[in-house]
């Protein structure tokens, strides 16, 4: 398993100032979703039910998770809704749920996916329920338009 930040690569979370009542991207946190597709095999009631009563919780337990994260939170896909978006001419993806991962910075999501600990107990669990080779990242700034509560 190679988690190193290549040589030279940096993190940018700078953006110029948004204007015509426009927001900013925030800069007291970013995020990074993970796009998880389950391993072949498994039905959609196993993936969600490992994922989230075995795999969340060791995720959430480690020091370095509770040092650096401050949000993770998994978004289990509803196949139900499939249909509907299908007949609005959207592509269904191919993925299973999405995890979300906000920190103060990418180098502190970095810390933990390079981390000792997530190697140890993270990291092999991870093939009991996901296939790594096509589940992906996606990390970017935060503007938020609306925000209920």
């Amino acid at each position: 398993m190679s988690n190193t930040i290549p040589s030279g690569f940096s993190f940018d979370n700078t953006s110029a100032p948004a204007s015509g009542g426009v927001p900013d991207i925030r800069k007291d946190r970013v995020r990074v979703v993970g796009l998880m597709s389950k391993k072949p095999g498994m039905t959609d009631e196993e993936f969600h039910k490992y994922w989230r009563e075995v795999h969340g919780p060791l995720f959430a337990g480690m020091e370095i998770t509770k040092k650096n994260i401050l949000k993770y939170e998994q978004h289990h896909y509803n196949t139900a809704f499939d249909q509907g978006i299908a007949a609005m001419g959207f592509s269904v993806v191919s993925y299973s749920g999405v995890a979300l991962f906000e920190a103060e910075s990418y180098e502190k999501i970095f810390e933990v996916f390079q981390s000792d600990e997530y190697k140890r107990i993270v990291f092999p669990d991870e093939a009991h329920f996901i296939e790594r080779s096509k589940t992906g990242f996606v990390a970017g700034g935060l503007t938020t338009f609306i925000d209920r509560k």
